[in-house]
């Protein structure tokens, strides 16, 4: 089988996944398998990051950064059913305390005082790289018609992605960034907005599934898309960096979980701060 079609088969699988818990959710009035399928991603994803920094030389502390990062994710996502609701903290003041505290013993206790900075900095990075941002997903589900928003973001994201890959591939000719990511082109990325844009404006089309107005869809569309591919650069400068082609290889023709929600990690924040800033929500 091609490795495009593979990609969409395992791409239509996954969508079927996704589609089908949160069809669950809503008919029993709950966020338990969101939220569940959220938290493994943000494991996951932060193991595969830690993984691509140690191939850079760094010597993450992966058990405490994943733990904590896990802590920190389900103490939002429990917070979050609070009084506080969208807005409640993700960085907890109790929980940093104890994260700086934690990773100065261990640098201290395990590998004394060489490379403590860079080896305490990138830990805390990924938890802000990968549980942080992915924490959007969880304030997204508690707006108003949260599982819509969240759908939303979902789909202008991937399909705009989904898009510029397809697109990009038969009429790219352009380079959009060499030094980060060989294969994206201007033309890849200009079809990965349209598509973006079309996608929300037929979302927000359809009644049932409608978050904002069609004039406003159409900027969402613009911005969200855009951001998204900065979200994908994003992953690929870090994997540039440690010089792999993937994060992992958990899923094939795509790679690891860090290959599938790169674009979500800015995303789901430009999302959530766009509903707000605009007072859609």
């Amino acid at each position: 089988m091609s490795t495009l079609k593979t990609r969409v088969t395992l791409g239509v699988v996954l969508f079927a996944v996704f589609f089908g818990v949160m069809s669950l959710d809503v008919m029993f009035s709950t966020d338990i398998g969101f939220g569940c399928i959220a938290m493994v991603a943000a494991g996951m994803g932060l193991y595969e990051f830690y993984t691509v920094a140690g191939k850079c030389g760094f010597r993450p502390f992966r058990v405490a950064g994943i733990g904590i990062g896990i802590w920190l994710f389900v103490s939002y996502w429990v917070s979050i059913h609070g009084d506080a609701g969208a807005e409640s903290q993700f960085f907890r003041k109790d929980i940093v305390l104890v994260l700086i505290f934690l990773l100065l013993l261990l640098q201290a206790v395990t590998r004394g005082a060489k490379d403590a900075i860079k080896n305490i900095s990138v830990t805390v990075f990924g938890i802000f790289y990968v549980p942080f941002l992915l924490g959007f997903a969880i304030a997204l589900r508690h707006f108003p018609n949260g599982t819509c928003v969240v759908i939303m973001a979902l789909l202008v994201s991937k399909f705009g992605d989904i898009g510029g890959y397809l697109l990009g591939r038969k009429y790219g000719k352009h380079k959009l960034a060499r030094n980060i990511s060989p294969n994206k082109t201007v033309e890849g990325a200009c079809f990965s907005v349209i598509c973006s844009i079309l996608v929300a404006v037929i979302f927000n089309s359809i009644p049932q599934t409608r978050v904002i107005s069609l004039p406003w869809s159409v900027l969402f569309g613009a911005v969200v898309g855009s951001f998204a591919i900065l979200g994908d650069l994003a992953e690929s400068l870090i994997k540039r960096d440690a010089n792999v082609k993937d994060s992992g290889n958990l899923v094939p023709s795509f790679g690891g979980v860090l290959d599938i929600i790169d674009c979500l990690l800015v995303s789901l924040p430009v999302t959530y701060y766009f509903l707000l800033f605009f007072k859609l929500i």
